[in-house]
């Protein structure tokens, strides 16, 4: 109690003279005194107390509005907040339904343009080591999916499946080294093997010497080893071997397929034809 008094001395100092200067004042005023010495200097005295009582509380009310303006504007700054967090959640979430939106209607235009049955999936993973090139999908055996069977996207020629589950299945990459698909470059018909490289990229291996092969051609299934279909585009030339000893030779093919970038694809069989303009 000692300690309250003594840390608002001048407080309690000035209230007490407050209080004592209106008592007099109110005497005064009951005995209808006209001149009281006394009255009037207490009320002089107390003049700049009363002044400073008054601005101190007039400091104090300002600040106060101030605090609870401070205290509604923080608020409303954390609602801001929570709204702009809640439109960039929506933001990406709508751009993910365009993309996804982007990339069905690609695969249904795809779709499309092939005759038979075809097996939509998503790819789920991708092996994380790089001498096995792989993608593992949502479709098994249980949709139709089984081992040998092609597998492709609206770009070209994805790779095959190597083994099927019930609900998923592994897909051997076109550049992996243990790939094969018998090709033909379109312009010419000249005929190979596409097999994987190690650079991510392809070989055409088996070309015969003299055949017309130039930089940029591209090149397509033949459909004639019994996995893929005729006419699915596989890639480019992008680099002609020298000639080596031998009635053979080779080239270096770019995939048509950025496989990075690949989220859906189609499962198909050899029995499913591309139509006619698209081979």
């Amino acid at each position: 109690m000692f300690e309250f008094f003594r840390r608002n001395l001048t407080l309690l100092t000035s209230g007490v003279l407050l209080v004592v200067s209106l008592v007099l004042v109110s005497t005064n005023a009951r005995t209808r005194r006209l001149d009281d010495p006394i009255a009037a200097a207490l009320l002089e005295g107390m003049r700049p107390v009363q002044s400073g009582v008054t601005q101190a509380a007039s400091s104090l009310t300002g600040i106060w509005r101030q605090y609870l303006a401070l205290v509604g504007l923080q608020r409303e700054n954390e609602v801001l907040r929570q709204r702009i967090l809640e439109l960039e959640r929506e933001a990406v979430r709508i751009g993910e339904i365009e993309q996804t939106n982007r990339r069905l209607t690609a695969l249904l235009g795809f779709r499309d343009t092939l005759q038979g049955p075809a097996i939509a999936a998503q790819v789920i993973g991708k092996d994380p080591l790089p001498l096995f090139r792989s993608f593992t999908i949502n479709r098994g055996s249980a949709d139709g999916v089984r081992k040998g069977m092609a597998v492709v996207s609206p770009h070209g020629v994805v790779g095959q499946i190597l083994s099927a589950s019930p609900h998923a299945a592994r897909v051997l990459l076109l550049t992996d080294h243990n790939s094969g698909i018998d090709a033909v470059v379109q312009r010419s018909r000249a005929r190979g093997i596409v097999e994987g490289a190690l650079d991510d990229g392809c070989l055409m291996k088996y070309i015969r010497q003299g055949e017309d092969v130039q930089i940029g051609d591209r090149v397509v299934t033949s459909g004639l080893d019994g996995i893929f279909p005729k006419g699915i585009v596989i890639g480019r030339v992008r680099y002609l071997h020298p000639r080596s000893r031998g009635q053979l030779m080779s080239t270096d093919i770019e995939p048509a397929v950025p496989f990075d970038l690949v989220e859906d694809v189609l499962v198909v069989d050899a029995s499913v034809r591309v139509r006619d303009g698209d081979s």
